[in-house]
């Protein structure tokens, strides 16, 4: 099977390598953005343009907090807030996975204060048909895409299942009786699971939860049978003796886990997993706010102790320009619709 279930991780690793130059890339974004400053129409005049921000910036999480992205975002506003000198503040406001926070930033006023932070599912809902309140390709300003994180095929500490051929055995013997935990039908850890059924040829029952804490609690309580976690919190769950990773769903090993073989390693190939982190702007946001927030949340990403904890949570930075978050998106909407509609997936 291919990998049309998950983020497309060589277009990640291509832009990751594009990042390499990414500090020259931001003089010459602040170059442009100082002269697209200078040629803004009314309200935003040029002497305002400058003097942006002038009050709080609001990033809105459509998840729950706790996750891995909200704290990837409080990490990073952090560096804004004081590169800016203006509060950058993180706020969530879950539901629907993911939908009411990204509708109420499409709603939001232009003006680069009010931002939407997203993930994988933010690519699969218009590919499955989910009704939206906003358009994903026309309501949003693509700023920059943040990160990755793998995903890691996980089961409760107590299971029988000490490999994926173990798990894939239990499924087989008794279709329709292990569970997996999602955010809901449509969402990142559906399409994943998706791939998993068909790469392995099994039959697996869907629970969806509200959250990915929630999700993570259910395994370790023994609720579900198996889930599709992010490393760093799976990491967490094992270190309290909760849940027992069997695969990184990865082209390679993570060395954070070292021991842990891929999907492709453990017989099922195909199973790639690595949601993307990125920030949003309202469509009509000015060019040159949405790339005076790239040059700073690109910064951010640079800084030492930043680059350093991710790298101990096993995020991967992919900073990007604007242009290449809005190819990006375009080109997942594709691949997930692609496997919509060969495992015959809807949500209309």
């Amino acid at each position: 099977m291919g990998r049309a279930a998950t983020p497309r991780s060589h277009d990640l690793d291509q832009i990751k390598a594009r990042g390499i130059e990414m500090e020259t890339c931001s003089r010459r974004i602040v170059c442009a953005a100082l002269l697209a400053a200078s040629l803004w129409a009314a309200p935003w005049g040029s002497a305002r343009a400058e003097r942006y921000p002038e009050r709080p910036v609001m990033v809105v999480n459509p998840f729950p907090a706790g996750g891995s992205l909200d704290n990837l975002l409080r990490l990073l506003a952090q560096k804004v807030t004081e590169s800016m000198g203006q509060p950058m503040l993180v706020e969530s406001r879950p539901g629907a996975s993911s939908i009411i926070g990204s509708g109420f930033v499409a709603r939001a006023k232009p003006d680069g204060y009010t931002l939407l932070a997203q993930s994988t599912n933010f690519t699969i809902a218009p590919a499955v048909g989910v009704e939206l309140p906003y358009d994903t390709e026309k309501s949003f300003e693509p700023v920059t895409l943040l990160a990755a994180v793998p995903q890691v095929l996980a089961v409760p500490a107590a299971s029988a299942a000490r490999s994926v051929k173990d798990l894939v055995e239990q499924a087989k013997g008794h279709p329709g009786s292990v569970t997996y935990g999602t955010l809901g039908p449509g969402t990142g850890g559906h399409m994943t699971g998706e791939a998993f059924q068909r790469s392995a040829g099994i039959t697996l029952s869907q629970i969806p939860f509200r959250g990915s804490s929630q999700t993570l609690q259910a395994l370790a309580g023994g609720h579900i049978g198996m889930a599709f976690g992010n490393l760093p919190e799976i990491l967490e769950y094992e270190k309290g003796g909760l849940v027992r990773p069997l695969a990184i769903a990865a082209d390679k090993r993570s060395a954070l886990a070292p021991n842990l073989p891929t999907m492709a390693e453990a017989g099922y190939p195909g199973v790639i997993s690595e949601p993307w982190y990125g920030i949003l702007a309202p469509a009509g946001t000015p060019a040159a706010i949405v790339d005076r927030l790239q040059v700073e949340f690109a910064k951010a990403l640079r800084q030492p102790d930043v680059a350093q904890r991710l790298r101990e949570l096993g995020i991967r930075t992919v900073a990007s320009t604007p242009q290449e978050f809005r190819q990006y998106i375009s080109g997942e909407i594709r691949q997930y619709g692609k496997l919509a509609k060969e495992a015959n997936i809807s949500l209309k």
